[in-house]
């Protein structure tokens, strides 16, 4: 695609736009962000030039700019840039699919920032579109639901997150859709403190299907279930079996298995790489979840002073996100109580 690009008279073609966009899915898919922001920037102002602020392919262009962006660590440049042409999708045509799946992207944009409320508003405004134009089971509902579900839990609003979800499995179009509802359900269950009893449940699921998706589940229960040793292999198996770009959720939790499995090194390994990486902000909750892992692995070595330091700090950053009474906080207050 570069060589033919090279050898256009006029990139600004119709078709050499159309190639450019494909060069730049492909760039976005194998990871490669900062050829991706360059291209994407290019490809923006050539959209702008040629069709347009409001174009669907100007303002494609600028979805993938915002991930590349957010990808090399830049989250307030990505968020602004994919507030405003959402908003653009939302002015012209508001009820457009593309409309709704920008929204999807913005409110994950959201949560990668730590705006958790700004992404359930968003969200609020996804769903009720979805369900206006499409209804209660199109896929583009069921998709923000999940996400809102998702949110949910981690602001630790597990029950509005399970009446939520609850209503994913009252028709669900498949098998796997069904039993994919049934799985966020034990794992709110496991958040909630009912881990060891849902164990079996999520081990039936994740044996039947065998994805990602239910191992991932499975890894979580039982890591929070006291069974961190297998729950580490379980996080080794999904890590390396998805993207890079959706690895700070199961890595972290791969690094708190190992170190609570009694694997020091690897855990500290792990949580150092988390720590030191562009993609989040400093004082996003999964973040300070690497920084407690580090800090509860140096109360291990005998860094007492250490590791209340910066528990500490944790405990306040987090405070700070969610309030005193959010169980991520209670969690970390006991370990420094414990120890």
């Amino acid at each position: 695609m570069r060589k033919k690009l090279a050898k256009a008279a006029d990139p600004d073609l119709p078709e050499n736009l159309a190639l450019r966009h494909r060069l730049g899915i492909l760039l976005v898919e194998t990871g490669d962000w900062p050829a991706a922001e360059e291209h994407y920037t290019e490809l923006a102002d050539a959209q702008v030039r040629v069709e347009g602020e409001q174009h669907p392919g100007t303002l494609g262009a600028w979805l993938n700019l915002a991930t590349a962006k957010a990808a090399l660590g830049e989250i307030e440049d990505a968020v602004h840039l994919m507030e405003s042409t959402v908003d653009i999708y939302e002015a012209v045509s508001p009820d457009d699919p593309a409309t709704m799946r920008a929204q999807l992207l913005l409110s994950e944009m959201y949560s990668l920032s730590g705006e958790y409320d700004e992404a359930l508003d968003v969200l609020g405004r996804h769903l009720k579109a979805c369900v206006d134009k499409f209804g209660e089971y199109h896929e583009l509902t069921i998709a923000g639901a999940r996400r809102k579900v998702n949110v949910l839990r981690t602001l630790g609003r597990f029950g509005e997150a399970s009446s939520l979800n609850g209503g994913l499995n009252r028709k669900p179009r498949n098998d796997y859709e069904r039993d994919s509802a049934r799985a966020v359900d034990l794992l709110i269950r496991a958040e909630s403190g009912d881990a060891k009893i849902v164990r079996h449940k999520a081990r039936e699921l994740a044996e039947q299907y065998r994805t990602p998706e239910f191992v991932e589940v499975l890894a979580a229960v039982l890591l929070r279930a006291g069974e961190p040793a297998e729950a580490a292999e379980l996080y080794r198996a999904v890590l390396s079996a998805q993207p890079a770009a959706r690895h700070w959720g199961p890595a972290g939790e791969l690094a708190r298995a190992c170190l609570e499995s009694g694997q020091l090194d690897a855990a500290e390994t792990l949580a150092r790489e988390l720590v030191s990486a562009e993609g989040l902000p400093a004082g996003h909750p999964l973040k300070l979840g690497f920084r407690a892992t580090l800090a509860r692995a140096a109360r291990e070595r005998g860094r007492d002073a250490e590791a209340d330091r910066e528990l500490e700090a944790v405990a306040a950053g987090l405070t700070e996100v969610f309030g005193p009474k959010h169980p991520d906080v209670v969690e970390v207050a006991g370990w420094l109580k414990k120890d």
